[in-house]
Protein backbone atom coordinates (compact mmCIF):
# COMPACT_ATOMS: atom_id res chain seq x y z
CA UNK A 1 0.00 0.00 0.00
CA UNK A 2 1.32 3.14 -0.89
CA UNK A 3 1.19 5.10 2.34
CA UNK A 4 0.12 8.93 1.80
CA UNK A 5 0.97 11.71 4.46
CA UNK A 6 -0.87 14.55 3.83
CA UNK A 7 0.09 18.15 5.37
CA UNK A 8 -1.23 21.15 7.55
CA UNK A 9 -1.48 24.01 6.06
CA UNK A 10 -2.14 27.34 8.27
CA UNK A 11 -3.34 30.38 6.18
CA UNK A 12 0.01 32.85 5.58
CA UNK A 13 1.95 34.83 3.53
CA UNK A 14 3.94 32.12 2.09
CA UNK A 15 0.62 29.41 1.61
CA UNK A 16 0.95 29.47 -2.21
CA UNK A 17 4.76 28.54 -2.20
CA UNK A 18 3.93 26.21 0.48
CA UNK A 19 1.59 24.30 -1.64
CA UNK A 20 3.07 24.29 -4.84
CA UNK A 21 6.16 23.32 -3.14
CA UNK A 22 4.33 20.62 -1.47
CA UNK A 23 2.34 19.26 -4.89
CA UNK A 24 5.83 19.02 -6.38
CA UNK A 25 7.54 16.82 -3.63
CA UNK A 26 4.48 14.65 -4.31
CA UNK A 27 2.38 15.04 -0.86
CA UNK A 28 -1.06 13.15 -1.31
CA UNK A 29 -2.61 16.61 -0.18
CA UNK A 30 -3.15 19.92 1.93
CA UNK A 31 -5.69 20.28 5.16
CA UNK A 32 -6.50 24.10 6.18
CA UNK A 33 -8.18 24.10 9.44
CA UNK A 34 -10.74 26.29 10.65
CA UNK A 35 -10.22 28.75 13.26
CA UNK A 36 -11.63 31.47 13.06
CA UNK A 37 -12.51 31.81 9.05
CA UNK A 38 -13.35 29.15 6.83
CA UNK A 39 -11.16 27.38 5.08
CA UNK A 40 -12.80 26.98 1.61
CA UNK A 41 -11.22 30.34 0.88
CA UNK A 42 -7.64 29.01 1.42
CA UNK A 43 -8.36 25.57 -0.58
CA UNK A 44 -9.94 26.87 -2.99
CA UNK A 45 -6.90 29.25 -3.72
CA UNK A 46 -4.88 26.62 -3.51
CA UNK A 47 -7.29 23.97 -5.84
CA UNK A 48 -6.80 27.32 -8.64
CA UNK A 49 -2.57 26.66 -8.70
CA UNK A 50 -2.60 22.94 -8.66
CA UNK A 51 -3.58 19.65 -10.81
CA UNK A 52 -2.73 16.96 -8.55
CA UNK A 53 -3.03 17.78 -5.01
CA UNK A 54 -5.96 16.44 -2.55
CA UNK A 55 -7.52 19.37 -0.44
CA UNK A 56 -9.52 18.80 2.73
CA UNK A 57 -11.35 20.74 5.38
CA UNK A 58 -8.86 19.62 8.20
CA UNK A 59 -11.37 20.98 10.23
CA UNK A 60 -14.07 22.92 9.62
CA UNK A 61 -16.35 23.47 12.16
CA UNK A 62 -19.85 21.83 11.12
CA UNK A 63 -21.59 24.08 13.88
CA UNK A 64 -21.03 27.23 13.11
CA UNK A 65 -22.75 28.23 10.23
CA UNK A 66 -25.97 27.26 8.46
CA UNK A 67 -25.29 23.67 6.69
CA UNK A 68 -26.65 24.55 4.28
CA UNK A 69 -24.11 27.22 3.56
CA UNK A 70 -21.78 24.28 4.17
CA UNK A 71 -23.55 22.10 1.71
CA UNK A 72 -23.62 24.69 -0.60
CA UNK A 73 -19.49 25.90 -0.16
CA UNK A 74 -18.71 22.00 -0.69
CA UNK A 75 -20.01 22.00 -3.57
CA UNK A 76 -18.72 24.75 -4.69
CA UNK A 77 -14.83 23.87 -4.21
CA UNK A 78 -15.40 20.08 -5.83
CA UNK A 79 -16.73 21.86 -8.56
CA UNK A 80 -13.53 24.36 -8.58
CA UNK A 81 -11.05 21.23 -7.86
CA UNK A 82 -12.52 18.59 -9.82
CA UNK A 83 -13.18 16.62 -7.64
CA UNK A 84 -10.00 16.37 -5.38
CA UNK A 85 -11.88 17.98 -2.29
CA UNK A 86 -12.56 15.80 0.87
CA UNK A 87 -15.10 17.74 3.11
CA UNK A 88 -13.49 17.23 7.34
CA UNK A 89 -16.44 18.04 9.77
CA UNK A 90 -15.79 18.23 13.42
CA UNK A 91 -18.09 19.89 16.53
CA UNK A 92 -14.90 22.12 17.64
CA UNK A 93 -14.69 22.95 20.88
CA UNK A 94 -18.12 24.60 22.74
CA UNK A 95 -15.93 27.95 23.58
CA UNK A 96 -15.43 28.28 20.13
CA UNK A 97 -19.05 27.63 18.30
CA UNK A 98 -21.32 29.25 21.07
CA UNK A 99 -18.17 31.89 22.40
CA UNK A 100 -17.14 33.17 19.30
CA UNK A 101 -19.83 32.56 16.95
CA UNK A 102 -23.05 32.34 18.91
CA UNK A 103 -24.36 29.52 17.62
CA UNK A 104 -26.11 26.35 19.52
CA UNK A 105 -24.17 24.17 21.20
CA UNK A 106 -26.49 21.88 22.56
CA UNK A 107 -26.40 17.85 21.34
CA UNK A 108 -23.43 18.52 19.34
CA UNK A 109 -23.26 15.21 17.46
CA UNK A 110 -26.74 14.99 16.73
CA UNK A 111 -26.35 18.29 15.44
CA UNK A 112 -23.04 17.16 13.23
CA UNK A 113 -25.41 13.88 12.06
CA UNK A 114 -28.33 16.41 10.48
CA UNK A 115 -25.24 18.66 8.80
CA UNK A 116 -24.15 15.26 7.35
CA UNK A 117 -27.78 14.39 5.93
CA UNK A 118 -28.48 17.62 5.05
CA UNK A 119 -25.37 17.80 2.79
CA UNK A 120 -26.56 14.92 1.07
CA UNK A 121 -29.77 16.13 0.65
CA UNK A 122 -28.47 19.41 -1.30
CA UNK A 123 -26.32 17.29 -3.79
CA UNK A 124 -29.74 15.63 -4.39
CA UNK A 125 -31.35 18.36 -4.95
CA UNK A 126 -28.45 20.23 -6.54
CA UNK A 127 -28.57 17.27 -8.69
CA UNK A 128 -32.32 17.19 -9.69
CA UNK A 129 -33.21 20.58 -9.55
CA UNK A 130 -35.91 20.08 -6.74
CA UNK A 131 -35.15 21.16 -3.08
CA UNK A 132 -37.38 19.87 -0.72
CA UNK A 133 -38.17 21.20 2.67
CA UNK A 134 -35.32 19.68 5.84
CA UNK A 135 -37.71 19.26 8.77
CA UNK A 136 -34.82 17.65 11.09
CA UNK A 137 -35.11 17.53 14.83
CA UNK A 138 -32.23 20.14 15.10
CA UNK A 139 -32.10 22.11 11.60
CA UNK A 140 -35.48 23.16 9.57
CA UNK A 141 -35.07 24.39 6.19
CA UNK A 142 -37.15 25.88 3.57
CA UNK A 143 -36.16 26.50 -0.10
CA UNK A 144 -39.21 28.08 -1.65
CA UNK A 145 -38.08 29.86 -5.25
CA UNK A 146 -35.05 27.38 -4.80
CA UNK A 147 -33.23 28.49 -8.24
CA UNK A 148 -31.27 25.11 -9.14
CA UNK A 149 -27.48 25.03 -8.48
CA UNK A 150 -24.66 23.17 -10.41
CA UNK A 151 -24.17 19.68 -8.68
CA UNK A 152 -21.11 19.20 -7.16
CA UNK A 153 -18.07 17.43 -9.76
CA UNK A 154 -18.78 13.74 -8.20
CA UNK A 155 -22.59 12.27 -7.33
CA UNK A 156 -21.02 12.54 -3.61
CA UNK A 157 -18.38 14.65 -1.85
CA UNK A 158 -16.54 12.36 0.79
CA UNK A 159 -16.97 13.34 4.05
CA UNK A 160 -14.81 12.20 7.69
CA UNK A 161 -15.72 13.23 10.41
CA UNK A 162 -13.14 14.36 13.36
CA UNK A 163 -13.35 12.69 16.89
CA UNK A 164 -11.84 12.46 20.03
CA UNK A 165 -14.33 10.05 22.15
CA UNK A 166 -16.73 7.61 21.14
CA UNK A 167 -19.67 9.30 19.98
CA UNK A 168 -18.10 10.73 16.99
CA UNK A 169 -16.46 7.62 16.06
CA UNK A 170 -19.48 5.74 16.12
CA UNK A 171 -21.31 8.59 14.14
CA UNK A 172 -18.51 8.68 11.55
CA UNK A 173 -19.22 4.81 11.84
CA UNK A 174 -22.79 5.54 11.09
CA UNK A 175 -22.59 7.52 8.38
CA UNK A 176 -19.55 9.84 7.27
CA UNK A 177 -16.71 8.34 4.74
CA UNK A 178 -14.07 8.53 6.66
CA UNK A 179 -12.94 8.92 10.46
CA UNK A 180 -10.34 11.65 11.25
CA UNK A 181 -8.44 10.63 13.59
CA UNK A 182 -7.80 13.12 16.57
CA UNK A 183 -4.00 14.77 16.65
CA UNK A 184 -3.79 13.70 20.10
CA UNK A 185 -4.58 10.23 19.80
CA UNK A 186 -2.43 7.52 21.79
CA UNK A 187 -1.95 4.53 19.78
CA UNK A 188 -3.46 2.17 21.77
CA UNK A 189 -6.38 4.84 21.92
CA UNK A 190 -6.67 4.78 18.02
CA UNK A 191 -5.89 0.81 17.28
CA UNK A 192 -8.63 0.02 20.00
CA UNK A 193 -11.19 2.29 21.53
CA UNK A 194 -11.57 4.42 18.45
CA UNK A 195 -11.78 1.38 16.31
CA UNK A 196 -14.69 -0.56 18.94
CA UNK A 197 -16.45 2.98 18.83
CA UNK A 198 -16.19 2.72 14.81
CA UNK A 199 -17.72 -0.93 14.44
CA UNK A 200 -20.81 0.13 17.26
CA UNK A 201 -21.66 3.12 14.66
CA UNK A 202 -21.14 1.18 11.42
CA UNK A 203 -23.40 -2.16 12.77
CA UNK A 204 -26.17 0.31 13.06
CA UNK A 205 -25.97 1.03 9.24
CA UNK A 206 -24.79 -2.17 8.41
CA UNK A 207 -21.67 -1.29 7.43
CA UNK A 208 -18.18 -3.02 7.76
CA UNK A 209 -15.94 -0.66 9.60
CA UNK A 210 -13.06 -1.67 7.14
CA UNK A 211 -14.26 0.18 4.40
CA UNK A 212 -14.65 3.42 6.36
CA UNK A 213 -10.95 5.31 5.60
CA UNK A 214 -9.08 6.09 8.87
CA UNK A 215 -7.36 9.19 8.70
CA UNK A 216 -5.09 9.59 11.37
CA UNK A 217 -3.90 12.60 12.56
CA UNK A 218 -0.27 12.56 14.15
CA UNK A 219 1.36 15.43 15.88
CA UNK A 220 4.97 15.46 14.94
CA UNK A 221 7.65 17.11 16.96
CA UNK A 222 10.92 16.06 15.40
CA UNK A 223 13.96 16.96 16.76
CA UNK A 224 17.68 15.93 16.62
CA UNK A 225 17.61 16.42 19.72
CA UNK A 226 14.91 14.37 22.34
CA UNK A 227 14.90 16.70 24.51
CA UNK A 228 13.97 19.63 22.68
CA UNK A 229 11.61 17.56 20.56
CA UNK A 230 9.55 16.97 23.84
CA UNK A 231 9.72 19.78 25.52
CA UNK A 232 8.53 21.84 21.91
CA UNK A 233 5.20 19.45 22.38
CA UNK A 234 4.47 20.56 25.86
CA UNK A 235 2.57 23.89 24.79
CA UNK A 236 0.60 21.83 22.45
CA UNK A 237 -0.57 19.18 24.68
CA UNK A 238 -1.23 22.30 27.41
CA UNK A 239 -3.80 23.23 25.01
CA UNK A 240 -5.86 20.32 24.48
CA UNK A 241 -5.77 19.41 28.46
CA UNK A 242 -7.13 23.11 29.05
CA UNK A 243 -10.16 21.93 27.66
CA UNK A 244 -12.75 20.83 30.00
CA UNK A 245 -14.54 18.48 27.47
CA UNK A 246 -11.37 16.40 26.68
CA UNK A 247 -10.87 15.98 30.91
CA UNK A 248 -12.46 12.59 30.40
CA UNK A 249 -10.10 11.35 27.20
CA UNK A 250 -7.05 12.36 29.55
CA UNK A 251 -8.58 10.67 32.89
CA UNK A 252 -8.70 7.43 30.69
CA UNK A 253 -4.67 7.86 30.06
CA UNK A 254 -4.29 7.95 33.97
CA UNK A 255 -3.58 11.83 33.12
CA UNK A 256 -6.53 13.17 34.86
CA UNK A 257 -4.86 14.98 37.70
CA UNK A 258 -2.44 16.89 35.23
CA UNK A 259 -5.31 17.55 32.74
CA UNK A 260 -7.48 19.25 35.85
CA UNK A 261 -4.25 21.33 36.77
CA UNK A 262 -3.95 22.32 32.93
CA UNK A 263 -7.37 23.59 33.34
CA UNK A 264 -7.26 25.46 35.86
CA UNK A 265 -4.00 26.94 34.42
CA UNK A 266 -5.57 27.95 31.47
CA UNK A 267 -7.99 30.40 33.03
CA UNK A 268 -4.63 32.85 33.44
CA UNK A 269 -1.74 31.38 31.30
CA UNK A 270 -1.70 30.62 27.72
CA UNK A 271 -0.69 27.09 26.52
CA UNK A 272 3.28 28.11 26.54
CA UNK A 273 3.12 29.31 30.36
CA UNK A 274 1.25 26.03 31.45
CA UNK A 275 3.95 23.90 29.11
CA UNK A 276 6.47 23.25 32.11
CA UNK A 277 3.14 21.38 33.92
CA UNK A 278 3.03 18.93 31.46
CA UNK A 279 4.68 15.83 32.26
CA UNK A 280 7.45 13.65 29.34
CA UNK A 281 5.87 11.15 30.03
CA UNK A 282 2.77 12.75 28.98
CA UNK A 283 3.70 14.08 25.71
CA UNK A 284 5.17 10.62 24.95
CA UNK A 285 2.17 9.11 25.12
CA UNK A 286 0.30 11.41 22.65
CA UNK A 287 2.73 12.85 20.52
CA UNK A 288 4.88 11.34 18.18
CA UNK A 289 8.36 12.84 19.26
CA UNK A 290 12.10 12.93 19.17
CA UNK A 291 14.70 11.88 15.99
CA UNK A 292 13.00 11.11 12.89
CA UNK A 293 13.85 7.48 13.60
CA UNK A 294 11.49 8.08 16.83
CA UNK A 295 8.94 9.12 15.21
CA UNK A 296 8.50 6.94 11.78
CA UNK A 297 8.69 4.10 14.86
CA UNK A 298 5.80 5.93 16.91
CA UNK A 299 4.18 6.00 13.77
CA UNK A 300 4.13 2.39 12.08
CA UNK A 301 2.02 0.70 13.96
CA UNK A 302 -1.07 3.07 13.05
CA UNK A 303 -0.17 1.66 9.32
CA UNK A 304 -1.82 -1.26 10.64
CA UNK A 305 -4.95 0.56 10.18
CA UNK A 306 -5.08 3.70 8.96
CA UNK A 307 -5.42 4.30 5.32
CA UNK A 308 -3.81 8.15 5.24
CA UNK A 309 -2.19 10.27 7.30
CA UNK A 310 -1.59 13.84 8.09
CA UNK A 311 1.26 14.59 10.15
CA UNK A 312 0.79 17.93 11.75
CA UNK A 313 3.61 19.86 13.19
CA UNK A 314 3.14 21.66 17.23
CA UNK A 315 3.38 25.65 16.90
CA UNK A 316 2.15 26.62 20.36
CA UNK A 317 4.85 28.49 22.07
CA UNK A 318 7.37 27.63 19.25
CA UNK A 319 9.25 30.86 17.57
CA UNK A 320 8.64 31.19 13.63
CA UNK A 321 12.55 30.14 13.21
CA UNK A 322 11.71 26.88 15.22
CA UNK A 323 8.63 25.61 13.34
CA UNK A 324 10.54 26.40 10.08
CA UNK A 325 13.09 23.77 11.35
CA UNK A 326 10.57 21.11 12.51
CA UNK A 327 8.84 22.10 9.50
CA UNK A 328 12.43 21.08 7.14
CA UNK A 329 13.23 18.45 8.93
CA UNK A 330 9.38 16.75 8.37
CA UNK A 331 9.90 17.38 4.57
CA UNK A 332 12.71 15.39 4.49
CA UNK A 333 11.14 12.88 5.94
CA UNK A 334 7.59 12.69 4.26
CA UNK A 335 8.00 14.53 1.20
CA UNK A 336 11.50 13.80 0.27
CA UNK A 337 10.64 14.69 -3.62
Amino acid sequence: MTRQYWAHLLPGYEFNDRVRFLEDRGAAGIEVSQAYGPPFVHLAAAASITERLGLASGITMGLTRSPFETAMATIDLDRICNGRSVLGLGTGPEHFTAGYFGMPYDKPVSRLREVIQILRHVEDGARTGTMEPWNGKMYQLKFDAYAPTLPPHRERVPVRVAALRGAMCELAGELADGLIGHPIWSKEWALNQAMESLAIGAARSGRDPADIHLHSWITVSVDRDRRAAIDAAKSQVAYYAGFAQYEPYFEAHGFGPEARKLQEAAKSMEPPQAAAMVPDEMVKTFVACGTPDDVMEWIEPLWHRANSMLVYNPYWGLTPEQVAYKRDLMDEMFWPG
